[in-house]
């Protein structure tokens, strides 16, 4: 364990006991919580609040997605209940948990913890915090869901920025167990400690990014190798299915199982630095977007949503694809956590 880690947790039994998160050293409790958008992350970040059994304002400015959220959730859930990671009688609790107030004023009235999950804008998620920071209770905590917005160009918002840090989830995040949980440099101690000792509690694993950059860890190590993958496509290194395929069933396939900084150990320092000695200066180091990426999108060939990016996506491809996704992640997630390769909050 970590030294960081030393901390006494509350286990994610626990989290199902107990409907108050207290913090014996700052009393904090967390009895709501509060999630500002109900898109792809928000509505399964309320869910995962809700099944903790804690109460949940899930809000959206958009009347038809807030309108959809309990329906999407009841389709995760049922995933979950089809794959043994939920009980099926605490899965049809979560919808009588979850409010869903047509305004940000109500949803935060009474919140003790706020995530903002809202469209990854700066400018939107500035007028948001503002409006969060004038209806929320003082003692709330604010979290941001951001990719990689830095904390302390979003706090500029705020009047008091010590209650604000980001929590960075992966999609989905009823299923990835780990969150990047990042404070800037006026973010308490409370606010932080609070934070790490909720999602503990609620059965998902924080790990902590010690410097407030762009990108934090999990988006800057992710996109240095799509911007690989996408110069070997351009160059003609490579077709799209087979930079996927050696992705997916190469490294890919060992990385839950033996991290990238256990391998170099594993195999050698040595020959990594003897491997760096020649192949670093043939990798792509563009600083702007990659001219193939710029022109499938001025072709309006943005992806599955669009039907076209680097694949074809007919109709229901994409539904698929993620359906597939999500079902075998549960597997391994499972697989992992029974063989002690995943940490679990009580550990």
């Amino acid at each position: 364990m970590r030294e960081a880690d030393k901390r006494q947790p509350f286990s994610a039994a626990l989290a199902l006991q107990k409907k108050a998160y207290s913090l014996e050293e700052n009393r904090v409790e967390i009895n709501n919580v509060a999630v500002i958008g109900a898109g792809t992350m928000g509505h399964a970040l309320a869910q995962v609040f809700a099944l903790a059994g804690l109460q949940v304002a899930l809000t959206d400015d958009d009347a038809e997605v807030l309108g959809t959220a309990i329906q999407r959730i009841q389709a995760n859930l049922e995933t979950c209940v089809k794959h043994s990671s939920v009980d099926k009688d605490r899965a049809a609790s979560v919808p009588s948990r979850i409010t869903l107030p047509s305004n940000l004023a109500d949803a935060v009235s009474e919140a003790d913890f706020i995530v903002e999950a809202v469209y990854e804008d700066l400018d939107v998620k500035h007028e948001v915090l503002r409006q969060l920071e004038e209806h929320c209770p003082a003692h709330a905590v604010i979290t941001s869901t951001t990719s990689g917005y830095r904390v302390r160009d979003m706090a500029v918002a705020l009047s008091h920025p010590q209650r604000f840090l980001v929590t960075h989830y992966w999609d989905p995040p009823y299923i990835i167990p780990v969150v990047e949980v990042v404070p800037g440099e006026h973010t308490s101690a409370e606010a932080l400690e609070t934070t790490m000792t909720l999602l503990e509690a609620v059965g998902i694993y924080p790990a902590l990014v010690k410097k407030d950059v762009p990108g934090f860890v999990g988006n800057r190590l992710q996109h240095a190798l799509r911007r690989e993958a996408i110069a070997i496509v351009e160059q003609g290194i490579a077709s799209p299915e087979d930079v996927d395929l050696i992705t997916r069933l190469s490294f890919g396939l060992r990385l839950p199982i033996v991290g990238l900084l256990e391998t170099i150990d594993i195999g050698g320092l040595d020959l990594t630095l003897a491997i760096h000695t020649y192949l670093l200066r043939e990798l792509d180091r563009s600083t702007e977007p990659q001219q193939l990426i710029q022109d499938k999108v001025a072709r309006g060939e943005s992806g599955a949503k669009a039907g076209k990016g680097f694949y074809d996506w007919p109709r229901g491809r994409a539904e698929k694809v993620i359906r597939r996704r999500d079902e075998t992640l549960l597997e391994m997630v499972e697989w992992l956590r029974a063989r002690g390769f995943l940490p679990t909050p009580s550990d």
